[in-house]
């Protein structure tokens, strides 16, 4: 009896200590599949979860990232800035505190790397976006978009920030803070004639003119921005019809240019010929040419 309570004994020790062992590897494996076995996919990921509106699936990759990868790494301030701008836009309840510290945290620590620029953006968009009934504090937002135009001037997030700071000095449809953004923007395009946001700027530079009532430079800076327009083919919102259109009657009103407001119209009714504008454009193209004739008669008559 007591050999074989001696036996049990070993056999149950034995079998707790395996079963210990199995736990042990269990905790293990699920740590290793916990952590990111590919972090550049893993990040990509999370980005099409983001983009499609999967905020938490988004948060929660780029947190496994982030605690995955060395914390001196490129990657991990990639995925750093990633939790950061998934927990300031998720919906229905935004970290924006959260999110705010991430950013701030990016920035003291490598203040010269690629995602300090996007997250100083990130911080002057947070102060600049506010809700509807509100009116953003537009110096201290401008102040925030010139200290990174300053610090990164040919990086493309400090363009971003140029073009949504000039928007500040617009929307107060000032002709004194048209004048200042007409000088900025004459300055910048100048500067960075290839930038990635040139035909943004040259729209703000012809809302400028409008404000100031200079009709010419505002047709001329109009479709110089047309000009500069890339087309997102993947992006079904991306056109043309509505500048063709803008132009046209701009040309045809604003500056009694009827050769490019023709030339815009038929444009429109050329590459857009379902547009429900195109009745306007063509009876503003005859109304054009009997204006035309009528001054032709008058010449010939003389």
């Amino acid at each position: 009896m007591k050999k074989n309570s001696a036996a049990n004994r070993f056999v149950w020790i034995f079998l707790a200590a395996l079963l210990i062992s199995a736990a042990a590897v269990i905790v293990f494996l699920a740590g290793k599949r916990a952590r990111s076995e590919n972090p550049a996919l893993e990040i990509e990921n999370a980005w099409l979860q983001f983009r499609m509106g999967e905020y938490k699936q988004a948060e929660k990759i780029f947190g496994r990232v982030v605690e995955s990868v060395h914390r001196d790494s490129e990657i991990h301030f990639q995925a750093l800035y990633g939790l950061g701008c998934a927990l300031w836009l998720k919906l229905p309840s935004p970290d924006k505190a959260s999110a705010e510290k991430i950013f701030k945290e990016i920035i003291k620590t490598a203040p010269n790397g690629e995602y300090a620029s996007w997250s100083m953006l990130a911080l002057a968009r947070m102060l600049h976006i506010v809700p509807s009934d509100q009116t953003p504090d537009y110096p201290a937002v401008r102040k925030e978009y010139e200290a990174l135009y300053e610090k990164f001037p040919d990086h493309i997030a400090a363009h971003e920030a140029f073009v949504y700071m000039i928007g500040t000095y617009l929307a107060v449809c000032t002709k004194e803070s048209a004048e200042i953004a007409k000088t900025r923007l004459d300055e910048f395009i100048k500067k960075h004639p290839d930038s990635p946001f040139i035909s943004s700027a040259w729209g703000l530079y012809a809302k400028a003119c409008e404000i100031l009532g200079l009709k010419e430079e505002m047709l001329s800076a109009k479709i110089k921005s047309l000009e500069k327009l890339e087309i997102d083919p993947t992006n079904p919102k991306m056109e043309k019809s509505t500048v063709y259109w803008e132009i046209a009657v701009i040309a045809e009103f604003e500056c009694g240019d009827f050769e490019t407001a023709h030339k815009y119209y038929g444009l429109l009714m050329r590459d857009y010929p379902r547009d429900r504008r195109n009745f306007g454009a063509g009876k503003a193209m005859e109304r054009m040419n009997s204006v035309e004739d009528k001054i032709r008669m008058e010449i010939s008559v003389r």
